[in-house]
């Protein structure tokens, strides 16, 4: 029966939710068309999701990416999702140019090819040609200035500028996907007074806050801009290696227009074979790229599958920064760690490394967590080194982590994923290219680094201090504590655990003795009864003595059959009641 905190959690979503009853309906068809009230499968979780729409199959893709939150089946399976969505048609892409920019587009574009080149779920991307003297290259740090609207409706530019790509949001989408969410809030809180024990229920209102705060993200261009500024800046210091120019005098939360980058995908070999590429040297490069990233830069791009890499000439380039995963200094040091103790095969560091960086949702068992890390380090000892599958490696300790009811940092579980797609990639153009040894290289860089020789000698310094500090306070308290030994002041307490399977054996012991001694009292008065003349009797013995000559029979019996399944139980490894 539901409490009355559930009831009042769910009356307090469905007063606020004021979306749709028809939408509603419509999921509730869905749901029933799938028989999902039965029970889900990470198949059919996939297919109720396509057939929701393009919302939930964004949603989907983004919890493909945490499987520390959902079941790593879920997850995998949410990867293939895709969505089926008809481009918005032209003139409405027009119009949300024209209500970004301010003005008539043709004061800003030359021109903007009508046939999208891609158009999913949240945005839809065409080709167009910035108006000539718009978009040159400019200092850096200096601001583009946003053309002033001509009096001119007409105002067609007939010179050419660059070319570039304009990412145009989807009319509509932020209050579709606003009113999903809340929808699912809202299943989610009928769904806890029905107490469903589902491992994916369990954490699935986690997964709707992460859902709802990078869809926002996602949905506002603004970030992806500050993306590809960051990521650009970056990416400087790495030879041949570039994303695309954005142009932010244009772009808007609404519109992001960024430089066209024309190439092969980077596992395509016949095309950069017949670029003169060499895939070899591509792969090494990529690897080097992610891992910069990820290791020294601890800013790096989070869905790198082979359609986000193109190669132009020489040059490796990373496209759509719409989803990163971001690495703190302490994250990135923790993580370095973590690198160093599985090429160690060091159980205990790795324990340690990863409980630096997770959160419990409840209780852990640290003994079995360290039996199964170490069983996990066991199966790549056999492995050589630079043979070992990092994104997968990550993914098997993620696994293990959420049974232990502990999560990663949403940038770690998007870190593995990343690294599986690389190493994926690297199969097919480069696979003599070790990523473990690529990070071996860069975590020992690190070690030798000035930033980080100053930071140990910072922590050097600190622990020195500390323990100075304790060992001039040391004379003091050994005199007290002996002063107050010599006064009778200390007390020594101990807190033994007895396992719970040695205390129901000692109890059930304990009942079959005391049964045992209780038949035999019976026998033995019984007996003495007998030799009395004692009223009444039956066939000339008291009837107090056959009693108890019964329940001694009885009781003999019992201790007889508990000794003879307790020792059917400890033969068999049974628990023993």
């Amino acid at each position: 029966m539901p409490t009355f905190r559930e009831v009042l959690r769910a009356a307090q979503i469905t007063i606020k939710d004021n979306t749709s009853g028809r939408r509603m309906h419509e999921i509730e068809k869905i749901l029933r068309a799938h028989h999902a009230f039965s029970g889900l499968t990470p198949e059919k979780a996939t297919a109720i999701l396509e057939d929701l729409g393009p919302t939930f199959v964004k949603m989907g893709q983004i919890a493909s990416n945490r499987s520390d939150i959902i079941p790593k089946a879920y997850a995998d399976a949410f990867k293939q999702l895709r969505a089926n969505v008809a481009p918005v048609p032209f003139e409405v892409i027009v119009q949300t140019i024209e209500e970004s920019l301010g003005h008539p587009w043709r004061e800003t574009f030359a021109d903007i090819e009508e046939k999208p080149l891609g158009s999913a779920s949240v945005a839809q991307v065409h080709r167009a040609r910035l108006a000539q003297g718009l978009g040159d290259p400019v200092a850096a740090g200096a601001q583009e200035e946003r053309p002033a609207a001509g009096g001119n409706g007409e105002g067609a530019a007939t010179a050419q500028g660059p070319v570039v790509a304009v990412k145009v949001r989807r009319p509509n989408v932020v209050e579709q996907m606003a009113e999903d969410i809340t929808l699912i809030r809202h299943a989610l809180a009928l769904a806890d007074l029905t107490h469903v024990t589902d491992g994916i229920m369990l954490t699935l209102g986690d997964l709707v806050d992460e859902l709802a705060r990078t869809t926002a993200e996602e949905l506002d261009f603004t970030v992806e801009l500050g993306n590809l500024e960051r990521f650009g800046a970056e990416l400087a210091s790495q030879p041949h290696v570039e994303s695309p120019r954005p142009y932010p005098a244009f772009s808007t939360d609404e519109v992001l227009v960024m430089e066209y980058v024309e190439g092969a995908h980077i596992n395509d070999l016949p095309a950069l074979r017949a670029q003169g590429d060499d895939p070899a040297a591509l792969g090494r490069r990529l690897a080097e790229s992610y891992v910069t990233q990820v290791i020294d830069d601890g800013f790096f791009h989070a869905d790198p599958h082979p359609g986000n890499i193109l190669v132009r000439g020489e040059d490796i380039v990373w496209i759509d920064l719409g989803m990163t995963g971001t690495l703190s200094a302490s994250e990135r040091a923790i993580v370095g760690r973590l690198f160093a103790a599985v090429a160690k095969n060091d159980p205990f560091a790795l324990k340690d490394a990863l409980l630096a960086l997770a959160k419990a949702h409840g209780p852990v068992d640290h003994g079995l967590l360290l039996g199964q890390i170490s069983a996990l380090l066991d199966s790549y000892a056999s492995v050589d080194l630079a043979d070992i599958n990092v994104g997968t490696a990550l993914l098997d300790v993620i696994e293990v982590m959420r049974t232990q009811n502990l999560t990663l940092p949403p940038s770690l579980t998007m870190l593995a994923r990343g690294m599986v797609t690389i190493e994926g990639v690297l199969v097919d153009i480069a696979p003599d290219t070790s990523v473990v040894e690529i990070i071996s290289d860069h975590v020992k860089r690190q070690v030798f680094n000035v930033d980080a020789l100053e930071a140990k000698a910072k922590s050097l310094f600190a622990a020195t201090a500390a323990s100075a500090e304790a060992a001039t306070r040391l004379p003091t308290q050994v005199s007290h504590t002996l002063d107050m030994l010599d006064r009778g002041q200390v007390k020594v307490g101990a807190d033994l655990h007895v396992p719970a399977d040695f205390t129901a054996a000692l109890y059930s012991v304990s009942g079959i003795v005391a049964m045992a001694l209780i038949s035999a009292g019976l026998f033995v008065g019984s007996s003495l009864i007998a030799q009395t003349a004692m009223q009444p009797q039956l066939l000339g013995v008291p009837l107090l003595g056959i009693l108890g000559y019964l329940g001694a029979f009885v009781l003999g019996v019992y201790v007889i059959w508990r000794v003879l399944l307790t020792r059917h139980q400890q033969r068999n490894d049974e628990k023993v009641e």
